[in-house]
């Protein structure tokens, strides 16, 4: 047997409610119809599915220059940019260097090689590099540019277009190219970092690094590459000499060359590296939220100021006697501005 439905219509409004039926607790109707009548007033102000939703006033977006005046009435009116697809395709690709070149702009790199001539008594090893020895005097000069003088740092130098995003200098030679060199002078290599099972620095040679450069007056300048590394937020420099670990390589199974892993970027690292031709002897995370040392910007000249740098070998201990025609190289004698002559133009 059904139940014939009882209806109860509030007067303010077209919200009818059913009757509870018998036996229904007061407590229920008490509870439920205040929540209904809720959804019911929600529903009676909301737009019916079958009703049209006005549509805001059309604006143009495709006009640019009605945009602007809309925007702002004061500003004069410009007809829209129209792109020459065709004409674009026709032209060819762009080259961005000879386009910057036609408008006056000169690569830096450029302006080292036209700026510094060879340091005298040294001999270049490579045409595409700027990079030398000298076998007599034990020393390697490499070429390159301020990239970064305010930031923390994984490297204190690497090839240019590699990471100069976190390295003070950028060198026109590859690392692989400075680790031939160093070999021709007489340096010796040792193991790269590892970090497995446990721990282990790097080793090799102990290597003094020397950076000579010519402020904005044109006078000459030098400095101990340590002086232009910050110890974290101190005002102390980096102490300690690097090492010639002299990084690794890597065989592509693909094409099966062997490829010297330092090349990416990892010349003189303050940052532990496997791949590193020259790092510290010391724990020092490359983690972004870890670095221990810093560019010391006060120090550092501005950017893209063409330097040299001069790498001597530190001579190992040795108990063997000293042969006088064989000079031992001073890693303490400082550059002098001989070895950095200008171009005659």
């Amino acid at each position: 047997m059904t139940r014939r439905s009882r209806i109860i219509r509030c007067t303010s409004c077209t919200i009818a409610f059913p009757l509870p039926a018998k036996g229904t607790s007061i407590l229920f109707c008490l509870l439920t119809y205040p929540v209904l009548a809720g959804v019911a007033l929600a529903q009676e102000k909301l737009p019916s599915a079958a009703a049209p939703i006005e549509a805001p006033p059309a604006t143009s977006q495709s006009d640019p220059s009605t945009a602007q005046t809309e925007s702002d009435p004061s500003l004069p009116s410009s007809p829209p940019t129209k792109l020459d697809f065709e004409a674009a395709a026709k032209a060819g690709p762009v080259d961005p260097e000879a386009e910057l070149k036609a408008l006056g702009h000169k690569n830096p790199l450029d302006r080292v090689k036209e700026t510094l001539a060879d340091p005298p008594g040294a001999k270049r090893i490579s045409k595409q590099s700027s990079l030398w020895i000298d076998v007599k005097n034990h020393r390697v000069f490499i070429d390159g540019i301020v990239s970064l003088r305010d930031a923390p740092l994984e490297m204190f130098a690497c090839p240019v277009e590699t990471k100069e995003h976190e390295s003070i200098v950028a060198t026109l030679a590859k690392s692989s190219e400075v680790h031939a060199a160093l070999l021709a002078v007489g340096a010796m290599s040792g193991t790269p970092v590892s970090f497995r099972p446990k721990y282990v620095a790097a080793t090799g040679q102990r290597i003094r690094v020397w950076v000579m450069y010519r402020d904005a007056k044109g006078q000459f300048k030098y400095a101990d590459a340590r002086s232009w590394v910050r110890q974290g937020d101190t005002k102390q420099q980096l102490k300690m000499d690097w090492v010639f670990a002299g990084s690794t390589y890597w065989t592509d199974p693909e094409d099966g060359k062997n490829y010297y892993q330092g090349d990416g970027g990892e010349m003189i690292c303050v940052s532990n590296f496997g791949t590193a031709m020259l790092d510290l002897p010391i724990e020092s995370s490359d983690s972004d939220g870890a670095l221990q040392f810093s560019a010391f910007t006060e120090r550092i000249p501005e950017t893209l100021t063409p330097v040299r740098l001069m790498l001597v070998p530190i001579p190992i201990p040795s108990d063997r006697p000293v042969d006088p025609s064989k000079p031992a190289p001073d890693p303490d004698l400082a550059p002098d501005e001989s070895l950095m002559p200008l171009k005659k133009k």
